[in-house]
């Protein structure tokens, strides 16, 4: 009876091979993508109210109709640091860093999204749906 290995050598060369692409794609699409500068946007009630971008530390503070709304800016960054809102979603979101990325606190009707410079300059919409 002939006795065969788990893995011989071409196996392993085959296998170490598909790491090795798959770490160079990796490594690769870290330095191609490029956003552009980008911002935070806050939106009470669907009204853009504020923006600014991502590379400046700040704190921000909402008060619309007895709501009490706070964001932080840093590193980058942004999120909701506290809500009056009952459940704390938005708040536990956390850090929002890559454009599209959004927190929404329902129950005050607030947003934060973080928006590259291109869709900063355009309205227009990136897909249509039919």
């Amino acid at each position: 009876m002939i006795q065969r290995k788990l893995l011989n050598r071409r196996d392993i060369c085959f296998f170490a091979g598909l790491v090795l692409l798959a770490l160079l794609a990796y490594a690769w699409r870290g330095t191609v993508i490029s956003y552009g500068d980008q911002f935070a946007q806050v939106s009470i009630s669907g009204q853009i109210v504020w923006r600014s971008p991502l590379s400046t530390a700040d704190e921000i503070m909402f008060e619309p109709d007895e709501v009490n709304v706070r964001f932080l800016l840093r590193d980058g960054a942004a999120t909701f640091v506290c809500s009056d809102c009952p459940d704390q979603i938005c708040v536990r979101s956390g850090f929002l860093s890559l454009p599209g990325q959004m927190a929404v606190c329902v129950p005050n009707r607030t947003s934060l999204l973080i928006i590259s410079e291109q869709s900063a300059r355009s309205d227009n919409a990136d897909t249509f749906a039919y």
